[in-house]
């Protein structure tokens, strides 16, 4: 008898034990298994219905801007999901995978980012992904990873441009009838609200489709093509001037600004005009090397360009005014100096004349004095008012140099004049002394008034170098004003188109 209870004892705990491995999960070890063997095919029960992959990323950090390479990093959360059948299980819950061992045993989907140039996978402290799988075969899938993404940038409009950064995704061996890629429903692309950029701000992202026809299985002599699915997430950037503005436009606008100062500088002082003006063009012709160092060397002119063009533009206009100037005053200076020098001839003949003849012919050269004294002086400018248009008696012989020439009933005159000198009448010999006192006495003052006539022609020409100085010193600041003004209004209005969100 008791032989016979410990018989149906052993009986009851085998039974137990036995209803205790039947009524828990079978999961346990048959996902095991399932992860134990080597899925290396899509999961698709129908081979005419394409497997459903869905897709979603988060921006974690934006950074690292070259825009000579036309390239940035960024640091991203993939996540992905889609069902597969065999890894179903009785499980109440998902069931957590982040042994990189077992995940390299099961299919996951074969995407790749295509416009980057750098990609990796974050393995600091582990490798850093997760795998969940839900009873019903859902894998949700997530991995970190750093790209260096290319981007290409149009810098017309730099440094107030907007630019649009993509980040693409494909499968690489799957075409869109095995596996369909596509986004999430809900929010497939954010970023973190914290990133700070030194350059520029995110506007905000978005998600598009770039599905299109690719060419595969390529052979020396066939191919296929087909369909892939392509998922685009954009960025949509726009740029901060503050730093151009404080390093570029600032310092070459003021470089415009120095070089004005010579308008206002005396116009004889010629080397402190030349090394102002020189100096400013070579200080804007380094300052714009050093704003092309950083910028890729595009075949068209960029916003800034145009500046710096500008700029160099109207420095360049300031020394031309200065050679100008510096045209006038030369003149100025030669016929003043060849007055002075007949001045001197003049007074010089009269002296002797007037100590060989006791009837004195010193009158003149009062009147002479007085013209040459009020002419001499009148290049200032306190007289600048004065009518530049006097007029210079018609009898005078205005030329010596530069494209002047006598008038031709000045020439007649001359001429006729010198054949009746010459030519005198014979009335006896005090006629002959009267003529020739009287001709003598008409020559004194034509050299008079010659000298005169030069005096007056180098303070017109000063006068008309002073009159450029002083339109100059309007002129130029009122255009630079205007170029600013429609400057900043074309590339901060008008050509600043909104972003559609």
């Amino acid at each position: 008898m008791k032989k016979y209870w410990s018989t149906l004892h052993l009986f009851q705990v085998l039974c137990i034990f036995i209803f205790i491995r039947t009524s828990s999960p079978l999961t346990q070890p048959n996902i095991y298994n399932l992860l134990q063997q080597s899925n290396t095919r899509p999961p698709t029960a129908n081979a005419s219905v394409p497997l459903g992959v869905k897709l979603g990323m988060y921006l974690e950090s934006l950074g690292n801007f070259r825009s000579s390479e036309m390239s940035f990093d960024v640091d991203l959360y993939v996540y992905m999901s889609w069902q597969d059948p065999r890894l179903a299980h009785n499980f109440s819950d998902y069931v957590l995978i982040n042994n990189d061992e077992i995940r390299k045993q099961i299919w996951l989907p074969d995407l790749y980012f295509a416009n980057a140039r750098q990609a990796s996978f974050q393995e600091v402290t582990v490798p850093n992904f997760n795998l969940f799988v839900a009873p019903d075969g859902t894998v949700a899938y997530s991995c970190r990873c750093t790209l260096t993404v290319a981007c290409s940038l149009n810098l017309r409009y730099y440094p107030m441009d907007q630019q649009l950064c993509s980040i693409r995704v494909l499968s690489y061996a799957y075409i869109a009838k095995q596996v369909n890629v596509t986004w999430f429903d809900k929010n497939p692309v954010r970023f973190n609200e914290e990133i700070g950029l030194p350059e520029f701000q995110i506007e905000h992202v978005s998600n598009a489709y770039c599905n299109g026809s690719y060419q595969y299985a390529l052979t020396e002599n066939s191919y296929k093509s087909d369909d892939f699915s392509c998922l685009s997430g954009n960025l949509f950037l726009s740029r901060s001037i503050g730093y151009n503005l404080v390093q570029s436009y600032i310092p070459t606008g003021l470089i415009v600004m120095i070089s004005w100062v010579s308008f206002w500088i005396d116009r004889r002082a010629v080397p402190a005009r030349v090394t102002l003006s020189f100096t400013t063009l070579v200080s804007l012709t380094t300052l714009g090397n050093g704003l092309r160092f950083g910028l890729p060397q595009v075949s068209y002119a960029k916003a800034i360009d145009l500046w710096y063009g500008a700029c160099m533009f109207f420095v360049f206009c300031a020394l031309l005014e200065f050679a100008t100037i510096n045209s006038y005053m030369r003149k100025s200076e030669k016929f003043d100096s060849m007055a002075k020098k007949m001045q001197s001839v003049v007074l010089t003949g009269r002296r002797l004349k007037t100590e060989k003849s006791p009837r004195g012919y010193g009158k003149p050269d009062t009147v002479q004095d007085i013209l040459s004294e009020r002419i001499k002086f009148i290049d200032n400018e306190f007289d600048f008012d004065t009518k530049e248009d006097d007029e210079i008696p018609g009898n005078m012989a205005m030329s010596i140099y530069d494209n002047v020439s006598c008038r031709k009933d000045e020439a007649d005159s001359s001429s006729e004049e010198t054949k009746f000198s010459t030519k005198p009448k014979r009335n006896g010999t005090n006629g002959t002394r009267k003529y020739i006192d009287k001709s003598l006495n008409q020559s004194g003052q034509n050299d008079s008034l010659i000298v005169a006539t030069y005096f007056q022609i180098s303070a017109n020409h000063s006068r008309h170098a002073l009159k450029i100085d002083k339109s100059c010193r309007y002129l130029f600041p009122a255009a630079f004003l205007l170029w600013n003004v429609f400057y900043w209004w074309y590339y901060l209005v008008y050509t600043k188109t909104p972003i559609d969100k």
